[in-house]
């Protein structure tokens, strides 16, 4: 018998391809107002906006404040999600497969709710078992374990007991340092195994096979 009674997914860049739309808002809409030094995609992937906003704006002197950018992020999120972005192939059935095997399934993104709302409605993601947002937390979001942390408490269950399904950095080592059993995957890129991942998956094909081989025991 399995030890995992949970499959925990991110959703940028895991579940829906969203993030080459994001990675060029960044670059043109925030890193180009940088008036000291110069930002990069490592300050910002896979953490909460409003979190990575307010380091920028100190880090590299923006000349506009966090609600400023924060309100352009809100406005540009309705095209990608509502338009842009494609679900992952297979994410449907690795979640059908979860919901057969009496798994609990669930998200968890840095992203606000109503974001993540968009995604489970336009793909039919629903029955979930639980739903986390970076909003949920009271206190730091990805690298930072309380996520994880809190999605496990959710669904009643120890972290240890969960398979998470992550791509950036921060998703990973926040998983990992919650005590969770992490799945690295990053689409149609060299996928590297980094701190805190305990497995790899280069495309949604090894995506769906790494994380069945993890519930199967092997």
């Amino acid at each position: 018998m399995s030890r995992f009674r949970a499959v925990l997914f991110d959703m940028d860049g895991v579940l829906v391809d969203s993030e080459r739309h994001w990675n060029r808002f960044w670059r043109e809409e925030v890193f180009a107002d940088a008036r000291r030094g110069t930002p990069t995609l490592d300050d910002v992937t896979g953490r909460n906006y409003h979190e990575s906003l307010g380091e920028l704006v100190e880090a590299y002197d923006l000349p506009n404040g966090v609600g400023h950018y924060a309100a352009r992020f809100d406005e540009h999120a309705v095209g990608v999600y509502g338009e842009r972005v494609s679900l992952t192939p297979g994410v449907g059935e690795l979640f059908a497969e979860g919901r057969r095997r009496a798994l609990r399934v669930g998200i968890v993104s840095s992203a606000p709710h109503d974001w993540i709302r968009t995604v489970v409605d336009r793909f039919g993601l629903e029955p979930l078992d639980t739903v986390v947002s970076a909003e949920d937390i009271d206190g730091p979001g990805k690298p930072a374990p309380g996520i994880y942390e809190h999605a496990a408490a959710q669904v009643g269950v120890a972290p240890e007991a969960c398979v998470v399904v992550e791509d950036s950095v921060s998703g990973v080592r926040a998983a990992d340092a919650a005590g969770a059993t992490v799945v690295r995957f990053q689409r149609d890129e060299a996928t590297t195994a980094i701190d805190g991942a305990d497995a790899v998956a280069e495309d949604s094909d090894a995506l769906r096979e790494t994380v069945l081989e993890l519930l199967d025991g092997k």
